[in-house]
């Protein structure tokens, strides 16, 4: 991907993060772009923000690839929708992905970040700062896997389920769809689609 410029979508914390990773790999940024007014103008490491998300029709004539860099996993589900922009992945240079991991377009992987043999990430996912998938995990579209989490061999999170910082999710074991474990938490046993868990071993919160 070198030397090919990329279109950050959103304007907040973790745009910084996928403008560093862009910076790392070489790779330009074409513009950055977030729905929010109050951002409009505003300077975001170095890259002013141009302003509102463009419309469908414009992106169809754009070659050029582009970045969901919102934290929110139904935001990126939302824009993911309504864009018929050129998905981009972007892979920081100080992460390791083994040659055998497939890695969905408009997915993240941040630095510190190891993805391990035959592990499968679906698109628009981020596996932040320090994250760990191991072999034959598999991550669903709009997941997140936040910073220092960990997925142990043959682990699923489902579509846009959210793991916490620090969260654990012990071999063979299912995140079910957009399910949100809690920073730090153990997860030890299957979690339901919808359900929020935390602690150690992760319980269910009412």
């Amino acid at each position: 991907m070198s030397g090919v410029a990329l279109y950050i979508l959103g304007g907040g914390g973790h745009a910084k993060v996928a403008i560093a990773a862009a910076e790392a790999a070489g790779i330009g940024i074409a513009a950055v772009y977030d729905d929010n007014a109050t951002r409009h103008g505003a300077d975001l490491i170095g890259y002013r923000i141009s302003g509102a998300i463009p419309s469908a029709d414009w992106w169809r004539g754009i070659d050029g690839g582009a970045l969901i860099a919102i934290g929110d996993n139904r935001a990126r589900r939302r824009i993911a929708t309504q864009c018929p922009a050129r998905w981009q992945a972007l892979v920081h240079p100080g992460a390791w992905v083994h040659a055998s991991a497939k890695i969905g377009a408009g997915t993240l992987i941040c630095a510190g970040a190891v993805v391990q043999p035959d592990a499968v990430i679906g698109a628009h996912a981020i596996i932040n700062t320090g994250a760990v998938v191991e072999h034959d995990c598999v991550v669903g579209d709009f997941a997140h896997l936040g910073p220092s989490s960990c997925l142990a061999g043959g682990a699923s999170v489902g579509e846009g389920a959210l793991l916490g910082a620090g969260a654990v999710v012990v071999p063979s074991t299912t995140i079910g769809a957009w399910a949100v474990v809690g920073a730090g938490a153990a997860v030890i046993a299957g979690v339901a689609d919808n359900a929020k868990v935390a602690g150690v071993p992760a319980r269910l919160l009412t």
